[in-house]
């Protein structure tokens, strides 16, 4: 008897979605409830995709009705994610499949799988890395249906139309070029080194304090940059004092030619008190003989 229910089940599903399919493409329709399965899609005639675009974020998304977003985002510095932002949140935590589904007009191209990952709870139940998001992009130029399906008694199967994907996702390319090369959580702690008696910021340290400087302009939520200098813990204590001021100074006087407002920028030196290596000989130096570049947000 079980076996007979899971045979009607699996050919009542499979009837199911291939119906809310054919009927959102006429936009007669966008989901069906087959045995706990919930079937959601945009019909052809209500398919839209809007574009977000800024030098710290590209998202390109589609409004699936009756269950919230399917989602396109790279942040500046990392990688493209794709990811289900749900109107309710998911409970229950398990497993996502991955496939690609043909168009309602195709219906005889067959489906196929892209594996599974894992799903959670919350409002963003299904998180994919770059590798399966390139992928989706590249089916739904071809006019085909990736789709997302959770398990369980409750399981809920999305698929993302590809109907006027083109344009905007010529926009969020576009986007995508002008983009910043970093982000907050990469820059927010920078720490350059430098050679004994040396206080000016070589190349390294200029191209890091170029993007630092950058990056404030990007972000109104950047308050404080702190420059802290320090030394090695060779040598007379005064002398010290001084090299450390000379290193702070040079990085605050590099960042207002950047345009930083100088009234952004806390300056502190700090000589040889607070070393990172503290073994006291000249294999420590290297590392003590640095400033610290810090932004901090409201």
């Amino acid at each position: 008897m079980r076996r007979e229910l899971s045979v009607v089940k699996s050919y009542y599903q499979m009837f199911c979605i291939a119906r809310a399919a054919l009927l959102g493409a006429f936009g007669w329709g966008s989901s069906c409830v087959a045995f706990g399965l919930i079937s959601y899609q945009a019909p052809m005639d209500a398919t839209t995709w809007n574009v977000e675009q800024s030098p710290l974020e590209c998202r390109i998304w589609q409004p699936v009705p009756g269950y919230g977003d399917a989602v396109f985002s790279k942040r500046s510095g990392e990688a493209l994610e794709f990811f289900l932002e749900s109107l309710q949140p998911a409970w229950r935590s398990g497993t996502a499949n991955l496939f690609v589904a043909p168009p309602a007009w195709q219906s005889g191209l067959s489906t196929f799988s892209l594996g599974t990952v894992k799903s959670v709870t919350g409002k963003r139940p299904v998180t994919v890395g770059e590798g399966v998001a390139l992928r989706f992009i590249r089916e739904l130029e071809q006019g085909k249906v990736p789709t997302v399906q959770t398990s369980g008694e409750l399981a809920t199967r999305v698929g993302v139309s590809a109907v006027n994907f083109g344009g905007a996702y010529q926009s969020y390319q576009n986007c995508v070029g002008a983009m910043f090369p970093a982000n907050y959580e990469q820059l927010k702690a920078s720490v350059l080194h430098y050679a004994s008696e040396q206080w000016k910021p070589d190349g390294k340290a200029q191209a890091r304090l170029d993007l630092i400087a950058g990056y404030q302009k990007l972000d109104a939520g950047i308050r404080k940059i702190f420059v802290d200098g320090h030394s090695d813990t060779m040598g007379r204590l005064g002398h010290n004092w001084e090299v450390s001021r000379l290193r702070a100074n040079a990085v605050r006087e590099y960042l207002i030619a950047k345009g930083v407002p100088e009234e952004m920028i806390v300056m502190r030196y700090w000589g040889k008190s607070r070393p990172i290596d503290k073994r006291g000989n000249r294999k420590s130096s290297p590392a003590n003989r640095r400033v610290v570049v810090q932004m901090v947000k409201a």
